[in-house]
């Protein structure tokens, strides 16, 4: 289901008058409540099973972080978009950690699947892009880096967010298995490629990201990440010299009109982002404990967005700072053991925990900087990696867990996905069914559409 959502995303306009955030969120919204109901039902012991996993604090965190979460939206101006808001991040949770417990249980099975659907959505993604820029050279039209991306993402950011995620992965089949050399060539051009796009796309974020992830592993696992690091460099530097040629040089040799953005002129420049910052700031200042409520930032109309671009600020000032600090510190646990487990297995880590720990480190630092916790595309791809990497993490000498021992869990956990359900459901019909005129009618009113829930982003 996370596979075909995933795929449907870039692959199928199942509606083509909707605008691609919609459209991600729709299919969303089906896997979604079908994860509430079997969360509460037929999934209900795959996630006790990873929940009980879990060290004793982050156990009574995260329960503690929607328990505040649901009383912030109860209370908030609008809390049918609140709880709208706080169903999707827990059934999201659910769904990371069912994924969990069948990557453990799955073993190498899993991890095969699993690589095998990057490679593919890369290649994909890939194909796509480069098909614009194909036709666009052999029409000798304006070469606008800015509308390759349009085909296949609403924005060149959320490409951006994609890659932090999948370039990390994308080195693993090469570090791990003995392959023909066609095969190994061409994953490595793939890797290439995306390492193009990525200069292309001219995304800060993602070389923020990117290099966040080097450094960290460089710096705590120099043996074991060596390899790694050692495949993204050469391939980073293959991405460099298709780019000059395919971007610079042949557009210059046919005499094409070429727009390549530049982002690194003035590097320190934010793009809005200091006043969002400061908006959330300003309403964590003046509501603290419980915050203005999910969602509620997109409810102060501004001229920047509907979200601050940057995940610690937005939960801080949406959930309140108890429940950010709930949240924060089960993710900061959570990569602190990663790299310790990295740490202590140098010489036998497997290569896979590496990739994996790179994509997380990568799309936590994105986070601060971009709205990777509010695109439902990346929302999916971070579901997929973090029950992924929970799940390759338990697999060496955990503990089997005794569900009798957590009567609780087993009674709450059914009235929590049932009660998301409803929250999910409550929010979405009064607006699911009008999503293009909602959306036209904004753009012919020339107002901004900055994605939050919906395409149109502000509420109410």
């Amino acid at each position: 289901m996370t596979g075909l959502a995933l795929f449907a995303g870039i692959a199928i306009d199942f509606v083509p008058e909707l605008i691609w955030h919609d459209q991600q969120r729709m299919e969303q919204i089906v896997l979604l409540l079908i994860a509430a109901l079997a969360l509460a039902t037929i999934w209900r012991k795959s996630l006790l099973v990873t929940l009980a996993r879990l060290p004793t604090p982050i156990r009574l965190a995260l329960p503690l972080g929607f328990t505040l979460g649901c009383t912030s939206a109860v209370l908030a101006a609008y809390p049918r978009f609140a709880l709208l808001e706080w169903g999707t991040l827990l059934l999201l949770l659910g769904v990371a950690f069912v994924l969990a417990e069948q990557t453990r249980r799955g073993g190498v099975g899993f991890d095969t699947w699993a690589i095998r659907l990057v490679v593919a959505l890369a290649a994909v993604i890939a194909l796509k892009i480069m098909t614009g820029y194909v036709a666009t050279i052999v029409e000798g039209a304006r070469l606008n880096t800015l509308q390759l991306f349009e085909g296949t993402f609403s924005n060149r950011r959320v490409f951006g967010q994609v890659a932090s995620m999948a370039i990390p992965l994308l080195a693993y089949p090469l570090l791990s298995t003995e392959m023909p050399r066609v095969r190994r060539w061409s994953l490595f051009a793939l890797l290439a490629v995306w390492w193009m796009l990525v200069i292309v796309s001219g995304t800060r974020g993602t070389w923020m990201a990117l290099a966040v992830a080097a450094v960290v592993l460089a710096a705590v696992a120099w043996r074991a990440s060596s390899g790694w690091l050692r495949m993204q460099a050469w391939a980073f530097g293959a991405g460099a010299l298709l780019f000059a040629i395919l971007f610079v040089g042949l557009p210059a040799w046919l005499e094409l009109d070429a727009s390549l953005e530049n982002r690194f002129v003035n590097p320190a420049t934010l793009s809005g982002r200091g006043e969002l910052w400061a908006l959330a700031w300003g309403e964590i200042q003046a509501h603290p404990w419980l915050g203005i409520g999910p969602m509620h930032l997109a409810s102060i109309h501004n001229g920047f967005g509907a979200h601050p671009h940057n995940a610690v600020l937005q939960l801080a000032a949406e959930w309140g700072v108890p429940a950010a600090l709930a949240f924060v510190a089960p993710v900061a646990a959570g990569l602190f053991y990663l790299l310790l487990r990295i740490r202590r297995q140098e010489t036998s880590v497997n290569a896979l925990l590496i990739c994996l720990t790179a994509s997380l480190l990568a799309a936590s630092a994105q986070s601060m900087v971009d709205g990777v916790i509010v695109i439902a595309y990346t929302q999916t791809w971070l579901v997929l990696i973090a029950g992924w990497v929970l799940g390759v993490y338990f697999r060496d000498g955990a503990r089997a867990p005794v569900i009798s021992d957590f009567r609780m869990m087993r009674l709450g956990v059914p009235v929590l996905s049932l009660f998301a359900f409803a929250g999910l459901l409550n929010g979405v019909l009064p607006e699911i069914f009008n999503r293009a005129e909602v959306t036209q009618a904004y753009a012919d009113a020339g107002k901004l559409i900055p994605p939050r829930y919906w395409g149109v982003g502000w509420i109410p």
